[in-house]
């Protein structure tokens, strides 16, 4: 069951807004990227969230990203898996796109103007991967929230619990009232 959480770091932010999110893992540089479930359940919009000021929003996005590694690799321990490790080159690609996605105003994998997947890894700088997957959500007032809502979801759990990726980059991006997650999986 979905529940309303007061989140002192958003200044008491009531509610929670789950969007339907679309998985996307890709094996190798030379296959193509498909698409999979978007098995998590929408509820009601909830009452509107007041605006985070400009100066907290870069503390709260490195806390989320930061509490957001820690509960994959937590749920990856369970399940016998390494735990990832942040690669800055992925957290750049992931906090740019969770931007493009605030700024679009949309949670896809590809935005218009926007390389898909492969081409914003590489273009960060990560090179020479071998396998790669991501993750989106909007509207999660906690990391624990959105993490939940991924391992709910067939498709998303299924990036968090490959035990083959080996590098993660998470992008938290807190604009106007919404925010927008990002979780990049990477294999060299």
């Amino acid at each position: 069951m979905l529940r309303r959480r007061r989140t002192p770091l958003l200044g008491g932010v009531l509610g929670l807004l789950v969007v339907p999110v679309l998985v996307l893992a890709v094996d190798g540089p030379g296959s193509a990227a498909t698409p999979g479930p978007a098995a998590v359940p929408t509820v009601p919009a909830v009452p509107a969230v007041p605006a985070v000021p400009a100066a907290e929003r870069a503390v709260i996005s490195t806390l989320f990203e930061a509490r957001v590694v820690t509960l994959t690799n937590r749920r990856r321990a369970r399940a016998g898996c390494r735990p990832v490790r942040v690669d800055v080159r992925l957290r750049e690609a992931a906090r740019a796109h969770s931007t493009a996605m605030a700024q679009a105003g949309r949670m896809a994998h590809t935005l218009p103007g926007e390389p898909g997947l492969v081409r914003r890894m590489t273009q960060a700088g990560y090179t020479g991967w071998r396998r790669l997957a991501e993750n989106l959500a909007a509207g999660f007032v906690t990391p624990a929230g959105a993490v939940r809502a991924w391992l709910a979801s067939p498709g998303h759990r299924r990036n968090i619990l490959d035990c083959r990726m080996r590098e993660i980059g998470v992008g938290v991006v807190v604009e106007g009232t919404q925010l927008w997650w990002t979780q990049d999986f990477g294999r060299r």
